[in-house]
């Protein structure tokens, strides 16, 4: 019987997974995603079944952090959710990366909850989140890029009660003059089991229909960004390598069969 659910995040520097039976949390793991970290996920999460004895094929319920956050690091928990959930007939639900990491605060109802992570060059993504009448973090409007430091002219932090994440940790003191007196900033940069299972826990799986995860990229990857100059190294102009990339980027699929 597919009683498992599995939620899986590598948005930032950690990978995250988690187990659950019946909202139960079976294990936890979680290790610094260094030079081939995020390749142990596939490996962890299969010896982590093994233990609790139940296969891979027994998970019916896939939770995966769609973003924002690292472009490979996405793309490596997306696609690890997709393969299994094929595998294993299960469904799939897409969690907002920061709203995980805001569930990390001990918000009471109504207090507000900033939330700022590194996206590389110079930017951070940010959103706010309000707490409901359980603490649960309910989006106040759409996730931003915010250039930092230093913070544009006029923008405003408003009134959180708790502000965290990794942009916040990078850059303390330009963020720390921008806040209220009465914010409390929190340590720490990736979500807590008890976050990632407070968020599991609000997905409506009714009405997941098995589909992948769209991802939540809010800028390019490195590669892209630097396609020009990757361009002419190779001795081609920034045009044809352009065309080159829109062609790759939506050319059908087509099966290959032996």
């Amino acid at each position: 019987m597919q009683d498992i659910t599995l939620v899986l995040n590598t948005a930032e520097k950690r990978v995250q997974f988690a187990l659950f039976r019946a909202g139960s949390m079976l294990c936890a793991e979680d290790w610094l995603a260094q030079r081939g970290g995020t390749e142990l996920l596939a490996p962890a999460l299969a010896e982590a079944c093994s233990r609790l004895g139940f296969p891979p094929s027994a998970i019916g319920r896939i939770a995966c952090a769609a973003g924002p956050g690292n472009f490979t690091g996405l793309r490596i928990g997306l696609t690890t959710a997709s393969a299994l959930a094929r595998a294993a007939g299960a469904k799939q639900a897409g969690l907002n990366y920061l709203q995980c990491l805001a569930a990390n605060a001990p918000a009471r109802e109504g207090e507000e909850v900033l939330v700022l992570t590194n996206a590389r060059r110079g930017l951070a993504y940010g959103a706010r989140f309000r707490a409901d009448e359980k603490g649960f973090p309910v989006p106040m409007g759409r996730t931003f890029l915010l250039p930092v430091p230093p913070l544009p002219e006029g923008f405003t932090m408003g009134s959180p009660a708790f502000v965290l994440g990794s942009a916040v940790n990078s850059n303390l003191a330009c963020i720390k003059e921008a806040l209220p007196p009465s914010a409390r900033i929190l340590e720490g940069d990736h979500p807590t089991p008890a976050s990632l299972a407070a968020m599991v826990r609000a997905v409506d799986w009714e009405k997941e229909d098995g589909s992948d995860i769209p991802p939540l990229y809010m800028r390019d990857c490195d590669a892209v960004e630097n396609l020009d100059a990757i361009a002419r190294a190779q001795g081609r102009t920034p045009e044809i390598a352009q065309q080159e990339l829109e062609r790759l980027t939506h050319a059908p699929l087509t099966l290959v069969e032996e």
